[in-house]
């Protein structure tokens, strides 16, 4: 009888949602010490600045660092803000923002050996609540992928803030986290068929499944009801879609083929849209890739053009013959994600898949 694979489950400590839900900053970090280093970019700090000094002065938390500089997560940036952090003391790290942000928040506390807490002030990622720091170049090609040793303590989503950034940032939040449902049943055959690790809870394979339901039923209504200035319940459902159901489904899976080739198009440099972006289309090529039935491909298809998410490559640039096949050759053979993949991939039938796609030939 074969053993037993061990099942794991990671999550951050505490999720927060709700409007309003930035006041409850203070009392909750309050539990890990009072002394703070705020880390974001200028507009998530312009956004949610205030409210977050509010709140940890009225807990008795003391401000003793405060960066509002980040525009790109690079191993340069962490670096010099961890430099920084040395000398105040802090008892942990608030990041603020979008995914740049909060990932280099989540390194500069790793660098420093304190907590982190994250504050989003927009929809475009599900970085928030995970232990994974996504690194890049200046200018914003891909790096590695770091897991840190452990998720944040505390994440906060306060939805009348992520309410009122612009549309497009919910829109790039749903293409990634769309990926999480295909990409964690890749990863679950994979693990069951090479028995080379745990095997996914059936609990992060629902996650997936309830993050891929929400975005179909809700997506389209919470996009329509932002751009009329309304805050909806489906605003608020595919906030939750996009910032703990897919951040703890790929937690506790894997990325596989769309992030591996999401990777590979980016260090091409030829690439010009935003993450979500990328994914959405990546993830329509893992599903021809996987021969998955033509009415679940057209599906998605049908929602990412609803929505306003990019289904063909050429709506995202124009890579050469040359970078297109670098982007597959990465994902097929050096890109870590690909070991989520049942069995090896190649190239040419990356180039098969993406070619399908881009003729509608699914």
């Amino acid at each position: 009888m074969k053993p037993i694979a061990i099942r794991k489950m990671v999550t951050p400590s505490l999720y927060l949602q709700g409007k309003g839900a930035i006041y409850h900053l203070g009392q909750k970090a309050l539990t890990f010490g009072d002394k703070a280093y705020v880390v974001g970019g200028h507009t998530g700090l312009q956004a949610a600045g205030d409210r977050i000094k509010k709140s940890l002065s009225s807990n008795g938390i003391e401000v003793v660092g405060w960066n509002d500089s980040v525009k790109e997560c690079t191993h340069d940036t962490i670096n010099k803000l961890a430099d920084e952090g040395k000398h105040m003391k802090a008892h942990f790290v608030v990041g603020v923002g979008g995914g740049k942000a909060i990932d280099t928040a989540k390194g500069v506390a790793w660098k420093l050996k304190v907590p982190v807490m994250s504050v989003g002030t927009q929809c475009a990622t599900n970085a928030d609540g995970s232990a994974e720091c996504i690194v890049y170049t200046g200018d914003h090609r891909f790096v590695e992928a770091l897991t840190l040793p452990r998720s944040p303590v505390l994440v906060i989503e306060d939805t009348e803030i992520i309410s009122k950034a612009p549309v497009k940032y919910m829109i790039w939040g749903m293409g990634d986290a769309l990926s999480c449902k295909f990409e964690g049943e890749a990863y679950a055959k994979t693990r069951m068929k090479k028995m080379d690790g745990g095997v996914p809870t059936v609990a992060a394979l629902a996650l997936g499944d309830a993050c891929y339901k929400s975005l179909l039923e809700h997506g389209l209504k919470a996009i329509t009801d932002l751009r009329n200035g309304i805050h909806s319940l489906d605003v608020d459902d595919i906030i939750e879609a996009v910032k703990l159901s897919s951040a703890m489904s790929f937690e506790n899976t894997g990325c596989a083929l769309a992030h591996a080739l999401h990777n590979g198009l980016m260090k091409t440099g030829q690439i010009k849209g935003e993450h979500g972006e990328v994914v959405a289309f990546t993830t329509i090529v893992q599903m021809v890739y996987e021969m998955r039935p033509r009415e679940e491909v057209q599906q998605v298809v049908s929602w990412c053009e609803k929505v306003g998410l990019p289904i063909r490559l050429k709506l995202l640039g124009d890579p050469s013959k040359a970078a297109l096949r670098t982007a597959v050759e990465h994902a097929a053979d050096k890109d870590v994600n690909s070991r989520n993949m049942p069995d090896k991939m190649r190239p040419s039938d990356l180039l098969e898949a993406i070619d399908k796609v881009e003729r509608g030939a699914f």
